[in-house]
């Protein structure tokens, strides 16, 4: 197991980002983070190093990057990218002969892959520079304390998640089965840990928080965390109740943990550290110290999966 992960015992994971945006929270801090030493900068879509853009483009794809599908205007999108961008290790050449020449430096192939995909998607050239930064050049790792979070999967991971997210978000809460799928995919591999981040424009969202902090207390914060979501638009105080009820829960202990001062603290410290991080929609996902900026479908968390676990 990497340092990175040690210090995930140690109630301290190294996270990344993804905004889904069920909606925006008011402006709280954020700094954008700086590239790892020795990583080359976007150029946002220019050229290469020493290159005027202007003369011949390599036009053939690396081994093992099919492009066949694209149509006219997506390969020209891709080789433009690929031609103009810089090696993902930070090397003088484009990423496009990186993935072909240079074997040491499998992110550059990854990478095309990468664009290869978003071109497919429609994407233009400038978006999907911006997309190889964040999930490319942006790494400089941040910690999330995850020392009291509640945590399923692997008990020694090489894939750390963090999800921060709102009981009255839909679009958290069509993100779970994603989640569920990718824990089932790589069980022994995979962890996930689970961040309160309630938006202030949703009424009972941070109550609901609350209640799931006291479930955790009678070891219960998953099937009660499954109640949430499947009642998502019904989650007054007297709801939240008959969950307790439901997963049985000790009823009195629930209602004098719900008005505890330290449950009230737990759910703050988890908006908090969110801020810090600079979130400002919810689901937010971090894997591993990279933000992780594709759409929150299973295909595409499994890819950075797979990514991240060099399959």
């Amino acid at each position: 197991v990497s340092a990175l992960f040690s210090v995930a015992y140690a109630g301290l994971v190294v996270v990344v980002a993804a905004p889904l945006a069920c909606a925006k929270s008011p402006p709280e801090a954020h700094s954008a983070p700086s590239a790892s030493p020795g990583a080359a900068p976007s150029n946002g879509g220019g050229t290469t190093p020493g290159s005027t853009g202007e003369g011949p483009q390599d036009t053939t794809p690396p081994p093992g990057v099919d492009i066949s599908k694209l149509d006219e205007l997506a390969k020209k999108i891709f080789f433009r990218v690929t031609n103009n961008e810089p090696s993902i290790c930070g090397k003088g050449q484009s990423l496009l002969a990186s993935a072909k020449k240079d074997a040491s430096c499998r992110r550059s192939l990854n990478a095309v892959r990468y664009v290869a995909h978003l071109a497919d998607q429609g994407y233009t050239q400038s978006e999907i520079s911006e997309s190889l930064d964040k999930r490319y050049r942006v790494t400089e790792p941040k910690l999330i304390d995850v020392k009291e979070a509640p945590g399923e999967g692997a008990s020694n991971p090489k894939i750390v998640l963090v999800e921060f997210a709102d009981y009255e978000c839909p679009h958290c809460k069509r993100f779970q089965p994603v989640l569920r799928q990718i824990l089932d995919e790589f069980k022994g591999e995979v962890r996930m840990y689970f961040k309160h981040y309630p938006l202030p424009q949703h009424t009972n969202a941070r109550l609901a928080a609350e209640a799931a902090v006291a479930a955790q207390r009678q070891g219960k914060f998953w099937p009660y965390q499954e109640k949430l979501w499947e009642n998502q638009d019904s989650l007054s105080p007297a709801e939240l109740e008959r969950f307790a009820k439901e997963v049985g829960l000790d009823q009195a202990k629930f209602r004098k943990d719900l008005d505890d001062p330290t449950v009230k603290a737990r759910v703050q410290k988890d908006r908090v550290d969110g801020g810090t991080l600079g979130l400002s929609s919810t689901p937010t996902l971090f894997i591993n110290g990279r933000e992780y900026t594709d759409a929150k479908d299973t295909e595409s968390l499994r890819e950075w999966i797979k990514e991240e676990l060099g399959k």
